[in-house]
């Protein structure tokens, strides 16, 4: 899941607590084989596989590490996305409160998810099917996040591959990953960030735990999976770029479907296909759909992507950060899929939303910093007024306390404001996992 990624079109996210640790153990031999490995499968794409991903609390019920070897563990882990501490950054207030969601909180505690990937839908069910039996053969506990639990977190191919609800093409902006040759702090697509274990040299700093013990031993080759089911609200979506479009279009001089699309763009940093702002500002263009090279330093006025934009937000680029010595800005390898069918015509009933597995070395200095920004919107400290920008404009939580939901849309004839922003996205539950090797599951198993 770090090294290729997956593109199958059908995929499943088992949700479980264990029972014991017998159950736990049994169940991960059981599935052990399905698990796909790092290696180039070139053009014989397995038909089916899975990755295993195991919270705090599901290391301690299955492996055999001690309570000194736990200790190792970073604290955001241990404590998990519900913990005050988390919080502080991820902002889950008013309708997205852990105490309502479906899985993560401390009543429902999470110990394992099962991510499984198949080319078809009849291997899916077989998949989940095999996987479902040896999780009743021993007595886990599995949380149904949809439909007041009865549904699965399932993808059937129902919508355009590498699109979500809310009509954007996803998955464009990824790091490019290397092994660094000499290994390069500065790099935020070393694999070093990301896979525990080979921490850069002298630093200070690294993917835990790591080192010669137990808990490093079991940790190597693993890597952090901030796993997050995301409610999008299609219906509050449309309805807002429906309400401001008149308006804006007068102001702008054009029609009213450029006025929508300008205005979906602008919250987001890219046109609806994936032109990104900086380099096609005026219209989307199908030559910069996929376009990645490309940076902010010069819209120091937000003149063609405001600063509070989701894709400048979470990936600020060549933005100057801090006064202070320069540092690149966290990366994540992002993961995921949209669950739940496209809202019917006018009619938005239903579950559906967004499924992230945001990948990393560290929670707290990669995913958990970047959502901070998403609330906040200080990723930087040098840009004028940057503290007057707001949230982020798409994914933010307007329920934190002190949360500014204007946005301010700099343009030639002047600035189009809008007062408040809606809440597009709820948060419907989280789990820390470490998506842990084949060797360490293998041990696990055995």
């Amino acid at each position: 899941m770090i090294i290729r990624g997956f593109t199958h079109p059908y995929s499943c996210h088992m949700i479980f607590k264990f029972k014991d640790k017998t159950g736990a153990k049994s169940f991960i031999k059981a599935i052990y084989p399905y698990v796909q490995s790092g290696e180039d499968w070139g053009k014989a794409k397995p038909d089916l596989m899975i990755n295993i991903g195991l919270t705090f609390t599901g290391i301690s019920i299955a492996s055999e590490l001690k309570k000194e070897d736990l200790n190792y563990f970073p604290p955001a882990f241990k404590q998990g996305p519900a913990s005050g501490n988390s919080q502080q950054s991820l902002n889950d207030y008013g309708p997205s409160n852990p105490s309502g969601w479906a899985f993560g909180s401390a009543a429902k505690q999470v110990d394992c998810v099962v991510h499984c990937y198949a080319l078809s839908a009849d291997y899916l069910e077989e998949l989940v099917s095999t996987i479902s039996k040896a999780a009743q053969l021993n007595q886990l506990t599995e949380y149904l996040p949809i439909d007041n639990g009865t549904k699965r977190l399932e993808e059937y191919a129902t919508s355009p591959r590498n699109s979500i609800h809310f009509g954007y093409l996803d998955g464009i902006d990824q790091p490019p990953l290397t092994w660094s040759i000499p290994p390069d702090p500065s790099d935020n697509g070393d694999l070093r960030n990301f896979i525990i274990g080979y921490p850069f040299p002298e630093s200070t700093s690294a993917p835990a735990p790591s080192g010669d013990n137990n808990a490093g031993r079991f940790a190597k080759n693993g890597c952090y999976n901030a796993f997050r089911m995301l409610y999008q609200d299609s219906g509050a979506f449309d309805g807002f770029l429906n309400d401001n479009s008149a308006s804006i279009a007068k102001q702008l001089g054009k029609d009213l479907d450029y006025a929508k699309e300008w205005l979906a763009a602008k919250l987001n940093g890219r046109w609806r296909i994936g032109s990104p702002l900086e380099l096609s500002p005026d219209e989307p263009d199908p030559k910069t759909i996929h376009a990645t090279e490309f940076g902010y330093a010069g819209d120091t006025n937000g003149m063609r992507c405001p600063f509070a934009a989701h894709n400048r937000v979470a990936n600020p680029r060549d933005e100057v950060l801090t006064s202070a010595e320069p540092v690149p800005p966290p990366r994540l390898i992002r993961r995921g899929m949209a669950y739940g069918l496209p809202p019917a015509e006018g009619n938005y009933k239903g579950e559906r939303g967004l499924i992230g597995l945001f990948l990393c070395g560290s929670l707290v200095g990669q995913f958990e910093l970047l959502y901070s920004w998403i609330n906040t919107t200080n990723f930087s400290t040098v840009i004028p007024g940057n503290q007057l920008q707001g949230q982020d404009a798409l994914i933010a939580n307007r329920s934190m306390p002190g949360a500014n939901n204007s946005f301010t849309i700099p343009t030639a004839n002047g600035p189009v404001l809008i007062a408040n922003l809606p809440q597009f996205v709820v948060s419907k539950g989280t789990a820390y996992c470490l998506l842990p090797s084949l060797s360490t599951l293998k041990e696990i198993a055995s």
